[in-house]
């Protein structure tokens, strides 16, 4: 059993609940431990609400006028906290969206509980001891987070959000039609990018990698992340890019803000949907316009359509470039590109670098790859230069080589530095507060 406290903070007022992750059989808990609200606390919190919208006055005076000749300092607490959770924070799931160990809450049926994914279990759905009581509070509860997030709505028209919480969380959620009923999933970020000296200490990657990835960033190599959902990539890739020289001008590129860049340069663009071909601006248009940005790097959250052929693009006009793929192996990795709907030429996957795969094994995210395509003779290796222990090998570096003579430096050397001062840079302890994607 874990046990820990999550403190959730609304308008000032800060309240401790504990939290409990219990193994059961072969599935794990999440159980949340609120303030319980008894019949007497409901109807001093409904007496509070009613006072607060006929006077006209804060949650704060309303409660202090049902509360004033109450005694009982658990009942006051109780009160308070269904109070704010309910009209400030984010009702039902406040608790796991405070939780800084949470990645993702999601519903998939109102019939059923809650279920997150916790840091310390990635890829493991645990269930929660939090539901909706009727098919109708979950759909007003995702009604209301249509006007909390970014202004976009949801409707009969279109029965579906995506919208950008006010904390940065990516809220998907249905209503009806296109669903069984009402669902939703959130996806948390964490409020600052992980550094390379924190992931080495976290151990999904080696000193000698990320100086590889490091290097290899800052001379305006292509570098792709690879790998299944929470496996890490946009992670890997935000500590990457925190690497960059602080003078560079980078421009990112997403259709949901995720990527934080520590940069004084730094262009942020994003993707508009449109009810037409006019109206809507797709990463495509993005990435061209981008380059008229005059970037030293350019990065894109994830690549999955017709803008691969403009990121090539770019690439061949020297401005450095890092996005994301979804593919497990080298091979799908191949497929993927050179198939539709991306129809990459095969000749021009030389332009990449590198490519990154993360992945999640024995319950924890690292790098399990790191490959370099070669062109011979029309067709593609990949080459894995990363060797058993997670050191790169750098005598099979081909890319690397090119580097060096491009640039004139020893690139074994630059590595060598780098990867000392990862070492002896002194890595932040991994607090709570801090969460992988």
């Amino acid at each position: 059993m874990n046990n820990y406290v999550v403190p959730v903070q609304i308008d000032g007022f800060t309240f401790k609940i504990p939290v409990s992750i219990v193994m059961k059989g072969d599935s794990y808990y999440y159980i949340v431990k609120e303030p319980k609200c008894d019949q007497q606390c409901t109807e001093l919190k409904s007496k509070a609400i009613d006072i607060m919208r006929q006077r006209n006055i804060t949650i704060i005076d309303a409660a202090n006028n049902v509360l004033e000749n109450i005694n009982n300092k658990q009942l006051i607490e109780a009160v308070l906290y269904h109070i704010l959770r309910d009209l400030r924070g984010y009702g039902v799931i406040t608790v796991p969206l405070s939780d800084p160990n949470i990645e993702e809450i999601e519903l998939n049926n109102w019939l059923y509980p809650i279920t997150v994914v916790h840091r310390d279990y990635p890829g493991v759905r645990l269930m929660t001891n939090i539901r909706f009581n009727s098919e109708v509070e979950a759909k007003d509860f995702i009604m209301n987070m249509s006007k909390r997030g970014l202004p976009r709505s949801i409707s009969l028209l279109k029965p579906y959000l995506e919208t950008i919480l006010p904390e940065g969380h990516r809220f998907t959620g249905t209503i009806w039609e296109i669903t069984v009923g009402p669902t939703f999933s959130i996806r948390k970020f964490p409020p600052r990018p992980m550094t390379l000296e924190e992931l080495i200490h976290l151990g999904m990657l080696k000193p000698s990698a990320a100086a590889y990835l490091w290097l290899t960033a800052e001379l305006k190599g292509f570098i792709m992340i690879s790998g299944p959902m929470g496996s890490g990539k946009t992670t890997l890739l935000s500590a990457i890019v925190s690497k960059l020289p602080l003078y560079s001008k980078i421009v990112t590129i997403e259709d949901t803000p995720e990527i934080k860049v520590p940069h004084p340069h730094w262009v942020r663009m994003f993707t508009r949907e449109g009810d037409d071909e006019r109206s809507r601006i797709d990463m495509f248009d993005l990435v061209k316009l981008a380059v008229r940005y005059r970037p030293d790097y350019i990065i894109v959250g994830e690549v999955r359509g017709e803008e691969v052929h403009a990121l090539f693009q770019a690439s061949a006009l020297g401005h450095g470039m890092l996005t994301t793929f979804h593919a497990s192996t080298p091979e799908e990795l191949l497929i993927r590109l050179t198939n539709p709907p991306l129809n990459v030429n095969v000749g021009n996957l030389q332009l990449l670098t590198t490519v990154v795969f993360t992945a999640i094994r024995n319950g924890k995210r690292i790098v399990a790859g790191i490959v370099e395509p070669i062109i011979n003779n029309g067709t593609v290796e990949f080459r894995n230069i990363l060797m058993n222990t997670g050191d790169v090998d750098l005598e099979k570096s081909t890319k690397l080589k090119m580097i060096s003579k491009a640039y004139g430096i020893d690139v074994k050397e630059e590595v060598i530095k780098r990867e000392e001062l990862l070492r002896s840079s002194k890595a932040v302890d991994y607090e709570i507060e801090e969460v992988i994607q």
